[in-house]
């Protein structure tokens, strides 16, 4: 693993962009989508995030939501999110474009995040277009199966579901963020889910160098000047120092 030559690109670079995916949030206790023990292993991937199903019957969401998707917020960051954090803090990192909904970059401390498939911070009722942030609507979970608003419109966490529009204002972040720097790490994302897998290719294709660092191999890999597969938090360590 060759992680001399990634540790020297990071030193010389003063415009980094990175790309993270659930991966990152899995040292933290959070599981990702479609490993083995993932998500999807436990809910069903036709369901829990589509936007038809939803408006179909939203208690299916719901269920997962109070079960799991809310326990983010009992979750800290762990040593990926600090490292990125402390990238910034050094005047090296531009932008952090997530795929994850659970603010750990933000609470690590990062302050320029692209989230391109939204977050739980805040919902919204989707009959009256009433905000509500996210103690309110850990409020409703544990009083309602469905939580409505006092409209009687469900409420529905500010979060991308298959067949929605990514967030503009994120995405077009993440893009120009791509086009610009010099060099662009995609950590613990499977890039198999566009657009957001087209960003470190929009990267690559305007000159900057690309790293990718996930547990296994990437459909993207051969684009790469370097590739460091195994566990996440030891290959940050080791790039750390």
């Amino acid at each position: 693993m060759n992680t001399d030559a990634v540790i020297e690109l990071i030193r010389n670079s003063d415009n980094i962009a990175i790309l993270t995916g659930a991966g990152v949030s899995t040292d933290s206790g959070i599981s990702d989508f479609r490993s083995p023990s993932g998500t999807y292993a436990r809910w069903d991937a036709n369901r829990v995030f589509d936007i038809d199903y939803f408006h179909r019957d939203p208690a299916y969401f719901f269920d997962f939501a109070r079960e799991e998707l809310y326990a983010f917020t009992e979750t800290q960051p762990n040593v990926t999110h600090h490292a990125i954090t402390r990238l910034e803090q050094a005047g090296k990192l531009k932008a952090c474009i997530t795929q994850n909904i659970d603010m750990l970059h933000q609470r690590a401390g990062t302050k320029n995040v692209f989230e391109v498939h939204g977050s739980i911070a805040v919902s919204h009722c989707l009959g009256c277009g009433r905000e509500f942030d996210i103690e309110a609507m850990r409020a409703k979970l544990n009083e309602m199966r469905i939580p409505s608003c006092r409209c009687g419109g469900t409420i529905k966490p500010d979060i991308v579901f298959f067949g929605e529009a990514l967030p503009e204002v994120a995405i077009a972040g993440a893009f120009e963020a791509a086009s610009t720097c010099d060099l662009f790490i995609a950590i613990g994302t499977s890039l198999v889910v566009y657009p957001a897998a087209a960003i470190p290719a929009r990267a690559r294709y305007t000159g900057a160098k690309l790293v990718i660092i996930n547990r296994e191999p990437t459909p993207l890999d051969t684009l790469a000047d370097h590739v460091l597969n195994g566990e996440l938090k030891d290959i940050v360590q080791s790039l750390s120092g």
